[in-house]
């Protein structure tokens, strides 16, 4: 064995050395676990003559940068939150049945993302909602439906996306609690966020 295929095959045995004492930590005492997997690596790394990386300033410098990446994209919501101009659902979107909005459509932040919303109510089931939402079906957009019923709560959501252009989105969620003759209706679509600029 040569000794660059020798040093190839430390390094795959300290990767994996490293990963596997990662893996293996529980989540409980972490930080712990962490440091003992470090120490442990170190002393494999030592008996097989291999230098080992800064782990843990490695770890650091990703979690700052991480939190940098984080606070970009906020910057980038908020911008298209406060960003002039008119607030509409695309034209093509479906209607919803008996829709009675609680006001109207708004930008928003949904799962950390900006998007239009508008909420308001039906006197129709969340299951007939969504039929008559999918009745929509088209051929340029994808369509998926997801269906629950927790404890009794009934939640129907439907989501078209462009076939070709995937930030053309609409959600409708219809949602009724137990006991409830209302179901409420979340309706919503992603704003264009701009590209991280760090990330060219």
């Amino acid at each position: 064995m040569t000794r660059s295929s020798l040093a190839s095959m430390k390094r795959i045995i300290l990767s994996f050395v490293v990963l596997a004492s990662f893996a293996t930590a529980p989540r409980a005492n972490a930080q712990k676990e962490v440091d003992d997997a470090l120490k442990q690596a170190s002393e494999a790394a030592a008996k097989m003559g291999v230098t080992m990386p800064d782990v843990k300033k490695m770890m650091e410098d990703d979690a700052k940068e991480e939190a940098a990446r984080e606070a970009r994209k906020k910057e980038r919501v908020q911008a298209v939150l406060n960003a002039p101009g008119p607030v509409a659902f695309p034209d093509w979107m479906p209607k919803v049945p008996e829709f009675k909005p609680a006001g109207p459509a708004a930008k928003k932040i949904m799962d950390d993302l900006p998007q239009i919303v508008q909420t308001g109510t039906s006197p129709l089931h969340p299951i007939a909602i969504a039929d008559e939402w999918e009745k929509f079906k088209n051929d340029k957009f994808s369509l998926s439906r997801m269906n629950s019923n927790i404890n009794g709560t009934v939640t129907q959501t439907v989501t078209y996306r462009g076939m070709e252009d995937s930030t053309l989105e609409v959600r409708m969620e219809a949602k009724r609690e137990p006991r409830e003759k209302i179901t409420r209706v979340t309706l919503s679509s992603p704003l264009p966020l701009p590209a991280d600029p760090e990330d060219d």
